[in-house]
């Protein structure tokens, strides 16, 4: 190697470096108050987790089967639980670490696409100061771990691609396989893989392209299979049977579509999203024309991220799932950030200088949001129940203090088990739901912990107390904290 692209190399993998570090520091920050934001969803996983450290298998906070999502995100925290660590902040370290390694990963991506130091550096100054990225590190969420499992998988593809061995092909298996059991969408990752090893000549002759195909996709979904089988024996659904939605094709793809534009359009000039991402489609077909050998690794790219935003629109227009924006299309942001710097910079005509001024802009405009959105979660909390709103509620406070029985009706269950960690069930609003909730504790007994924001929700302690004895726990404003005993 020359000195000079010696020492190129040298100062990008230092500037990756410190975008990588940077950014850890700014989610750091922006979690600082209560931790990692806890949201319904994050509460189920981890009661999963929790009941799977405690040998009672896969078992929410509800008392119901987990099975909506994939099992390694519970497993991970049953893991933490079984070492003996505080679950929550050992999950925040590895959220942290799983960010920096996405930063690295898309650099190293975007340098093998380009062959272009610039595109690397621009990619992960990109993503370091992303607050779609600081986002999902901030919260328990599944994506964050399924970002690096992803982009590692695309990148041992592509070391594939210039040379076939055994344990590259090994260690495709092996994350393609945990991508799945993080995200139901990480098919998708399996789908492009085996698309790109059928069209390259790199993966052998025909017939060893078939075979490898075969065993690569067969392997790599066989634990999901598994964990479908396991869901269909202790239900009737493959996935927690999800209602169908009311929501079409068009409206899904409406969302989806307006979400990609968000992520172009610069701050200062919203206007600029739709032309921003036509000039990084002209670009990226410009570059597949122009240089014969990126065509493969620029096919991997748009193939999984177009596979992934497919399959997304395809069941949000049969299931009910949540609204198609930032969180459900961010596997899809850094391979973009990928393959629009790549474009960019590996276009012959295109000048270092005219490029680096466009990276400079979309980094000035990017650092101002991105820091108020931080400065926001460091003062307020990174969300769900981990926020001001929550943490500071009279019912919340009090709580901590009180000794419940299990069962507890609450309008906030998830928060009553992150807190004392018993048996929840979740009370409706309306009389009839507590009349049924007053007719189970006349059997069982246990508490009751209803949240009010200026006496809303109404209460109905009145229909309770048909069924069983109301002691109050405490004296509560803006809710109510009882025990419910047996007459």
């Amino acid at each position: 190697m020359a000195p000079a692209n010696r020492r190129d190399s040298l100062a990008c993998a230092a500037f990756v470096l410190v975008a990588a570090l940077g950014a850890v520091f700014a989610s750091a920050r922006a979690s600082s108050l209560y931790g990692l934001g806890v949201d319904g969803d994050a509460a189920w996983h981890l009661s999963a987790g929790a009941s799977l450290a405690r040998g009672e298998g896969l078992v929410t906070c509800l008392g119901e089967v987990f099975s909506l999502w994939p099992p390694l995100y519970p497993a991970v925290m049953a893991a933490l639980e079984w070492c003996g660590l505080d679950v929550l902040d050992a999950l925040r370290v590895l959220h942290l670490a799983a960010l920096a390694v996405s930063i690295a990963l898309s650099a190293r991506l975007a340098w093998r696409v380009a062959g272009s130091h610039l595109a690397a550096v621009a990619t992960a100054g990109s993503l370091a100061l992303s607050s779609r990225m600081h986002e999902y590190t901030v919260q328990v969420v599944s994506e964050t771990f399924f970002l690096p499992l992803v982009l590692g998988a695309l990148s041992v593809a592509l070391a594939l691609q210039r040379e076939f061995t055994r344990s590259r092909f090994a260690w495709l298996v092996v994350l393609s396989a945990l991508a799945c059991l993080q995200r139901y969408l990480g098919v998708a990752l399996v789908l492009s893989v085996a698309l790109l090893a059928l069209a390259r000549p790199e993966w052998g002759s025909l017939a060893q392209r078939a075979r490898r195909v075969a065993v690569y996709a067969a392997v790599s979904l066989a634990p999901l299979a598994l964990w479908f089988l396991r869901n269909r024996s202790l239900e009737s659904s493959w996935t927690g049977g999800r209602d169908e939605t009311p929501q079409g094709f068009s409206e899904a793809l409406t969302a989806a579509a307006a979400t990609v534009r968000g992520w172009a359009e610069p701050a200062t000039a919203t206007w600029l999203g739709w032309a921003v991402v036509l000039g990084l489609c002209v670009s990226v077909a410009a570059l597949a024309l122009q240089r014969r050998e990126v065509r493969g690794a620029l096919a991997l790219l748009a193939a999984f991220a177009a596979l992934y935003a497919t399959l997304l629109v395809a069941l949000a227009s049969n299931l009910v799932l949540d609204p198609i924006g930032d969180r459900l299309l961010l596997p899809a942001l850094p391979v973009l950030a990928i393959v629009g710097w790549s474009a960019l910079f590996a276009l012959g005509g295109v000048p270092s200088l005219a490029g680096c001024v466009l990276v400079a802009l979309a980094w000035l405009d990017a650092t101002p949001r991105t820091g108020e959105r931080i400065e926001h979660w460091r003062a307020e909390g990174a969300g769900g129940f981990h926020t001001r709103l929550w943490q500071e509620h009279p019912v919340t406070i009090v709580l901590r203090e009180a000794s419940l029985d299990g069962p507890c009706w609450s309008n906030g269950p998830e928060l009553v088990w992150l807190e004392k960690g018993i048996e929840v069930r979740f009370l409706r609003g309306g009389a009839k739901a507590w009349e049924r909730a007053g007719e189970a504790a006349a059997h069982s007994g246990g508490s009751l912990a209803w949240f009010q924001d200026n006496a809303r929700p109404a209460a109905f302690p009145e229909v309770l107390a048909r069924h069983v004895q109301l002691e109050p726990l405490a004296a509560v404003r803006d809710g109510l904290l009882l025990r419910l005993a047996p007459r």
